[in-house]
Parts: C-alpha cells; structure tokens; sequence
C-alpha cells in the first residue's frame, strides 16, 4: 500500500527498522530529550535540598564563600525546624550587582531575580547595601513588601532608612556585633524583614524568625 513517506515493509523486519528511522529518527530523537528533560527536572526536585527559611543578600559586595558558610551557620541558630526534617537550615543566597559600566544587562538582569524572589515565601530577610535598599524605599509599594522597623527595632541606636512617608524599613548592620565577631562584611549592610501577610501557619513561623534573625543581628 503506497503511503506517504512511501511504501510501508511488514512491521519488526529490518526493513522496517530501517525505513523508521529514515522517516522518523528526528521525532524520537526530540521526544527522547524531552523525556529526559523532564526525568531529570522531577529528579532535581525530588532531591532539592529543603530549606526553612530564604535569606538575601542584594548588593556589590562580593561574600567569599567562607564568609558565606559562617553567616549560614550563624543564621541557622535563629530559626527553627519550621519543614520537621529535624535541622534548622537557612538558604542564604547572593545576588551581587556589578556596577561596571558595559555591565548593565548583566545588573538588571540581577535586579530581575531580587524583584522575583517576592514570589517566594521562604523568602524572609533581604541583606542590602544602602544603594540597594534605598532603591526599594523609593518604590509606592515599600510598605507591601517590608516591614516597619519599629517592630522589630524599636530601641536601636543604628541608623534607621526611611521612606518618603516616614516609616523605617531599613536598619543599618555596620554595628552589629555578631556580624563582627564572626569576621563577616558589614560596613555597608542593611536588614530589611518581608511583611507578613497572615496567609498561613507556616508563613506565620517563617516571619516569626525572620523577626528573631533581626533582633539579633542589630545587637
């Protein structure tokens, strides 16, 4: 029987095999990758590293990793078992501008990625150079994202950032004395807590430590 890639030869003969490769080799070739694609994303997922809480950092200091593990290890101490696997962890993750001119894409790119990190949750105390947290407290919407500082740094000495309306969402870590004893960058270094917006038990928990984290990193 004549078809359209030609006459057809009896199914499983050599023929067969070969005629099927000729006509639909680039077929199984793409639906091969997407299955591996897919295997290899459930994977990926299945064996992602769980975190209790997302702290980031937004600036142009870059942290060494050394840096990085100590303040993991310092952060990991205030939080609480939040998922029940038994270990308090924190994901601390550095999203570090460059400031370089011909680096523009590259910034705002990077920029991109703070703004989405608002879709996260777990996502709970954002670590910003004064650039970048002024840039946050000149935007309408501050006080939907942050949390007024008075609640959580109410009898601070440390400078306090405002936005136009006079709240305080920003406090200044130069002087935290944790951060210093532990050698970890803090000259141009400012906590912001994420606003809680009361939409569960876990998010409640989540914001409960962000609010331990802060008190004490402003010590």
């Amino acid at each position: 029987m004549a078809e359209k890639y030609g006459e057809i030869p009896p199914r499983f003969t050599r023929a067969w095999w070969n005629y099927f490769w000729y006509y639909y080799k680039w077929r199984v070739v793409i639906t091969a990758v997407a299955v591996l694609i897919a295997v290899v994303t459930i994977v990926q997922c299945v064996n992602r590293p769980r975190y209790d809480m997302t702290v980031i950092y937004a600036g142009h200091m870059n942290y060494s990793e050394k840096e990085t593990e100590r303040l993991t290890e310092l952060l990991n101490g205030y939080i609480t078992d939040i998922d029940g696997n038994g270990k308090p962890s924190v994901d601390f993750q550095r999203m570090m501008f460059s400031g370089a001119v011909g680096n523009e894409e590259y910034d705002y790119a990077m920029q991109t990625k703070v703004d989405m990190s608002f879709t996260e949750k777990a996502a709970a105390v954002y670590l910003m150079d004064k650039e970048e947290a002024e840039l946050y407290l000149n935007r309408d919407s501050v006080a939907d994202a942050f949390t007024d500082t008075s609640i959580y740094a109410a009898d601070t000495d440390a400078e306090v950032l405002k936005s136009e309306d006079g709240v305080g969402y920003a406090v200044d870590l130069s002087g935290s004395a944790v951060l210093e004893e532990n050698e970890i960058y803090n000259d141009d270094l400012y906590l912001l807590v994420r606003r809680y917006d009361g939409d569960g038990d876990e998010t409640a928990e989540i914001y409960k430590d962000a609010l331990n984290i802060a008190k004490e990193l402003i010590k």
